[in-house]
């Protein structure tokens, strides 16, 4: 149970950074590996219909992600987009694995995980704008869809790996907002 818990956790850190991302690299596992989720959710990410939707979603924040200023309102959209995504397929990857009451503890965390990477990367988006006049975003940008859907894959493969990364996240948003401060004080 505690390998799905992190899972969830860990699934909840992609969708926070980018859900289109998190979603399409599950939909695309569900549907490559169909023996890894018997959930009726997994089987739905997986369709075609959905794979299509998620995919133009993505190549939609990867384009607007890319643009100063516009990645900021985006993220604005998105704060509640991300933890409903998080939840969403934490749920799915896991609601087959763990009792029921366990599955709504895992989406909970998986959606807190991606409200707390959503804050990260706002926040250091912030800085980044305020640092470089936003001409670092669109780098920033390429690193979180790499880590996006590198995350999705080794989450669901190797859930232990979300351990440390809890902690790096905790230390990139704690060094981001201080840093924050220190500009705008």
């Amino acid at each position: 149970m505690l390998a799905s818990l992190l899972t969830s956790a860990g699934v909840g850190l992609g969708a926070g950074i980018n859900a289109y991302a998190t979603l399409l690299v599950f939909g695309l596992l569900a549907r490559w590996q169909p023996a890894m989720f018997h959930d009726d959710m997994a089987r739905f990410f997986a369709t075609t219909p959905v794979l299509i939707v998620v995919g133009v979603l993505y190549l939609i924040e990867f384009l607007a992600d890319k643009v100063p200023a516009v990645d900021h309102v985006w993220d604005l959209i998105h704060t509640l987009i991300r933890p409903a995504a998080g939840a969403l397929v934490a749920w799915a990857a896991v609601s087959d694995r763990i009792p029921h009451g366990a599955v709504i503890v895992a989406s909970v965390i998986a959606g807190g995980a991606a409200l707390g990477s959503h804050a990260t990367k706002a926040t250091l988006r912030g800085a980044s704008t305020l640092l470089t006049g936003g001409l670092g975003n669109p780098f920033l940008s390429l690193l979180e869809d790499g880590f996006a859907f590198v995350n999705a894959v080794v989450v669901i493969v190797l859930p232990w790996v979300v351990i440390p990364m809890l902690f790096v996240m905790t230390m990139l948003f704690v060094t981001a907002y201080r840093r924050l401060r220190r500009v705008r004080a």
